[in-house]
């Protein structure tokens, strides 16, 4: 009964457009008290224990990471880059966007900032050599899910915590899948090339390949220095992080010398901003987490499952289908921190590898980032560049089947995920 009703009233608080992470620790401590286990202290105390973890103090490092390097103005360098290598080949700024997206992933973490960042500078250049914006616009925030999946993610940071995963092994787990969604988007691109690229238009570049390629040696370092970093035991994934930070910074203000003490403080204060944010979610859905356990829901959740199916296969077709529809409705921080807790259990009981496991989730709640009604990307990208979501959502219908094939060979092809932090050490 207790928990019918904290579903009740979690669907009131989201009727009455109550942010996320108070409607999760209201519905929390509500439980609470009705269950007589907890009150106001328990329940603050829970709060700060959710967000007073060390692995939790690489996510503000990366948040500004990637802040600095966005605003340093490094993405015109590195598309600028990619055009000379693949641009005039046809639907050569398609693949422009798409190496891009990758070459950004490895430096922001987040597929907002990437779908921010590369809208507002591959959808005009796509238009003014013909491509429909709409699908510009679909193929930018395509490739932008590769953000959170590829190493620094924030979002794998935020994973760890409740799991209590490796993030080193989350990191090296995530290359494989992020570099497959890549690939496939690419072939799309090169079977519908007449249909989606305009003529190629030649032109002489060899002068600017020597200085575009020095511009941007640098920047592609950024990812070597954090994977490199954690496999070669350099450094924590936490460190790795503070040591990025000390990096963009003297891209930024040494040798690119692109931010000033005004843009800076806007980095600053935006991180911060952004910080906070996903830490009062943390800190509610942790709470929320801890209700969870005490009311025996993973137990519960788990049986429910095993009474439905006894087969990993099917286990895993139920639980894509369900976070295909939360992704499209639920934003990702919450969504992990909420409802992992029940599903992983779960997961771990069918003989599923977690690491695995949270691959799998991070895939799908990425998909949802471009799904309507509630995708987060769909409205950054229609925002940055004018485009109406019903047009991006037709052009994206094709590359909605790319993805989720590469989500299908994700799932049922464990290898992918599993085989670069075995070969690291990082997971038995």
């Amino acid at each position: 009964m207790t928990v019918l009703f904290v579903v009740i009233l979690f669907a009131v608080l989201l009727a009455v457009e109550t942010p996320i992470a108070f409607a999760v620790g209201i519905i929390a401590f509500a439980g609470l008290m009705i269950t007589g286990i907890g009150n106001e202290a328990v329940s603050a105390q829970r709060v700060f224990a959710g967000m007073n973890s060390y692995g939790l103090l690489a996510l503000p490092l990366f948040i500004l990471a990637g802040n600095l390097l966005v605003a340093g103005g490094i993405i015109q360098r590195l598309v600028d880059f990619v055009d000379l290598l693949v641009g005039r080949v046809r639907a050569g700024l398609a693949y422009v966007n798409l190496l891009a997206n990758l070459m950004m992933a490895g430096l922001s973490g987040s597929a907002t900032a990437d779908t921010a960042a590369l809208g507002s500078v591959m959808t005009p250049m796509m238009k003014q050599r013909g491509y429909s914006p709409d699908f510009a616009a679909a193929l930018t925030i395509s490739g932008a899910i590769v953000a959170p999946i590829l190493p620094p993610s924030i979002i794998m940071v935020i994973y760890a915590i409740p799991t209590k995963l490796s993030i080193g092994a989350l990191f090296f787990a995530g290359i494989l899948p992020g570099l497959l969604i890549v690939l496939l988007l690419a072939v799309y691109v090169a079977l519908a090339a007449k249909r989606i690229s305009p003529p190629v238009v030649a032109t002489d570049r060899r002068l600017s390949f020597a200085r575009a390629t020095l511009d941007a040696i640098p920047v592609l370092l950024a990812p070597v220095i954090i994977v490199g970093g954690v496999r070669g035991g350099v450094v924590t994934a936490t460190e790795a992080a503070a040591v990025l930070v000390a990096y963009a910074l003297f891209l930024n203000v040494v040798l690119y010398r692109s931010t000033d003490c005004k843009t800076l403080y806007k980095v600053l204060r935006e991180s911060a901003i952004t910080t906070a944010t996903v830490m009062i979610v943390v800190g509610t859905s942790s709470l929320f987490a801890w209700f969870l356990a005490i009311e025996n829901v993973p137990s519960a959740a788990r049986a429910l499952f095993t009474s439905m199916t006894d087969n990993p296969i099917l286990f895993l077709v139920i639980v894509n289908i369900f976070l295909l529809v939360v992704g499209s409705f639920v934003d990702t921080v919450p969504a992990i921190l909420i409802f992992v807790p029940i599903l992983q259990p779960a997961a771990v009981a069918y003989g599923i590898d977690p690491i695995h496991f949270a691959i799998i989730v991070i895939v799908n709640l990425m998909v949802g980032l471009n799904t309507p009604p509630v995708g987060t990307n769909l409205f950054v990208i229609s925002s940055v560049t004018g485009r109406p979501i019903g047009g991006i959502v037709r052009a994206l219908l094709p590359l909605y089947v790319v993805k989720l094939l590469a989500l299908a060979i994700i799932t049922y092809v464990p290898f992918i995920s599993l085989w670069l932090p075995r070969a690291a050490g990082l997971i038995p």
